[in-house]
């Protein structure tokens, strides 16, 4: 009897036929997004600085300033170069050689 219950009440899942179809290419493609968009936004700052120092006209505090955004920009591309390295290691230690590429099981 309970085979009959659970027969009748079999619920079929089908695959979306848009989007992403597969979780784990949304989130490598949102991790290669973010490292994307994180090393734009150190070119731009770095671009900045050096422009700031350019037009500083030889004042100390404007040469101090824009030296400082140059080093912080620096300082976040060797951020982002540790946290890309952490997590290309710790998908090698979870099974997940390629992290742009991460599959997650899904079911049938």
């Amino acid at each position: 009897m309970i085979k009959e219950v659970l027969a009748a009440n079999q619920i079929d899942i089908t695959p979306p036929t848009q989007g992403y179809t597969d979780l784990g290419v949304f989130i490598g493609n949102f991790i290669s997004l973010a490292f994307a968009v994180a090393i734009l936004v150190v070119l731009v700052m770095l671009i900045w600085g050096a422009f700031e120092w350019i037009v500083s006209g030889g004042d100390k505090e404007s040469v101090g300033k824009a030296r400082g955004r140059i080093i912080n920009a620096l300082i976040g591309l060797a951020v982002l170069a540790v946290a890309f390295a952490l997590a290309r290691v710790f998908g090698q230690f979870i099974g997940f050689p390629d992290i742009s590429h991460i599959i997650i099981p899904t079911p049938k």
